[in-house]
């Protein structure tokens, strides 16, 4: 059977999503925004070595095998920045972290279910 997010991961980034997308005009609260930044941070983690894991059983190199290691790129700048200084750059971190989730979440859901990278980046139409 096919490994699904798990309903705490889904609804974390659902939360975050819905408290981030005031943003630039209202910044959620930040008790809030760094509850969902710990729990977050521990689903990616969670999920960085199966997309990891999933990318190296790739035999070829395609664009959704390039696209899921810029992903994995991208998630190692959002946790080595961490939340910044101050409730804006926390609440915009959170966001990241979200969208982080979500994608890795989709991969490794993708690889159980078919054996293969996510269709993430399509090909070109043919000219």
């Amino acid at each position: 059977m096919p490994e699904e997010p798990t309903a705490g991961q889904r609804r974390d980034w659902t939360e975050a999503l819905s408290i981030t997308s005031c943003l630039p005009l209202r910044v959620p609260d930040r008790e809030q925004v760094d509850q969902l930044t710990a729990r977050l941070r521990d689903h990616v983690g969670r999920l960085v070595p199966k997309v990891d894991e999933a990318i190296k059983d790739e035999c070829h190199d395609t664009a959704d095998r390039e696209t899921a290691r810029w992903l994995l790129g991208r998630v190692d700048h959002t946790l080595r920045q961490g939340p910044g200084p101050d409730d804006r750059t926390a609440a915009v971190h959170l966001e990241d972290l979200a969208l982080n989730c979500r994608a890795l979440a989709a991969i490794c859901s993708h690889k159980e279910e078919t054996g293969d990278l996510a269709p993430i980046a399509l090909p070109c139409p043919p000219s």
